[in-house]
C-alpha cells in the first residue's frame, strides 16, 4: 500500500491541494478574460468618442452645445460616453399631419440637411392655442416627452426616444444627413436630480450613443 492509502487524512489533503491549484488556475484565467474584456470596452468607448468628437467639431455642433447649455465653451469635453447600442429595427407608423403641422410646430421640427427627414423634438403632447392677437402658440399638454423621426415623403414616423415624464428635450441638431444629436435633461433614476444627457443617433444604422455631462 502507498502512503496515501495508509493515511486517509493525507489523501484528503492531497485532493484539497489539487482542487485549490485547479481553482486558482481557473480564477487566474477568468480574471485575465475579464481584464481583456475591460480593455476592449475602454478601447471601443475611446474610439466611438473620438469619432463623435470629429463629427461634432466638423459640423460646429460644439458651438451649438455651448449655446444650448449657456456655457462659456468646451462643453463637449465634459460629456462622457455612458453607453451605446444598436436597435434591430424601429417600427414606422403612418403619419397624417394636419395641414398646418409643419408651420405651426416649426420651432420643434429640425429638417435634415438633405430634407429627407424631420427630427421632431417635441410636438408630442403639445397643444396649439391662439393668443389675444390671433397668433398660434405652442403650450405644454402631456407631461411625457419623446423624439420622433418623420419621413415627410413617405408620410411615416418612427419613435426614436421616449423619455417619459422624467425627461425634457432641450434642443436637437443634425450633424449630417444621417446623424443627429439631442440634448436633454433626464431624471433616469427618479430621484429629482436630472442629469444632462446628450444622445447621438445614426438613423440609418439605428446606432445610439448616450453621453452624460460630468
Amino acid at each position: 500500500m502507498t502512503f496515501l492509502q495508509h493515511s486517509p487524512k493525507a489523501f484528503l489533503l492531497a485532493v484539497c491541494v489539487v482542487a485549490l491549484l485547479f481553482s486558482c488556475n481557473n480564477s487566474a484565467e477568468e480574471q485575465q478574460e475579464q481584464n481583456v474584456a475591460a480593455a476592449d470596452s475602454i478601447t471601443t468607448n475611446e474610439s466611438i468618442t473620438q469619432e463623435d468628437s470629429v463629427l461634432f467639431f466638423e459640423n460646429k455642433a460644439d458651438a451649438w452645445l455651448d449655446l444650448s447649455l449657456k456655457n462659456s465653451g468646451q462643453a463637449w469635453n465634459r460629456f462622457k460616453l455612458d453607453e451605446f447600442w444598436y436597435e434591430d429595427s424601429i417600427a414606422a407608423t403612418p403619419f397624417k399631419p394636419a395641414a398646418d403641422f409643419y408651420k405651426n410646430y416649426a420651432p420643434l421640427l429640425k429638417w435634415s440637411p438633405d430634407s429627407a427627414y424631420v427630427l421632431d423634438i417635441g410636438s408630442y403632447g403639445k397643444v396649439l392655442v391662439k393668443d389675444k392677437t390671433g397668433q398660434i402658440k405652442i403650450e405644454d399638454g402631456e407631461v411625457d416627452s419623446k423624439a420622433s423621426l418623420i419621413d415627410a415623403k413617405a408620410n411615416t414616423t418612427q419613435q426614436l426616444l421616449f423619455l417619459g415624464a422624467g425627461g425634457t428635450i432641450i434642443d436637437g441638431k443634425w450633424l449630417n444627413a444621417n446623424q443627429f444629436s439631442l440634448l436633454s435633461a433626464f431624471d433616469e433614476n427618479n430621484d429629482q436630480k436630472p442629469d444632462t444627457v446628450l444622445w447621438v443617433v445614426d438613423v440609418k444604422e439605428n446606432f445610439y450613443r448616450k453621453y452624460r455631462l460630468q
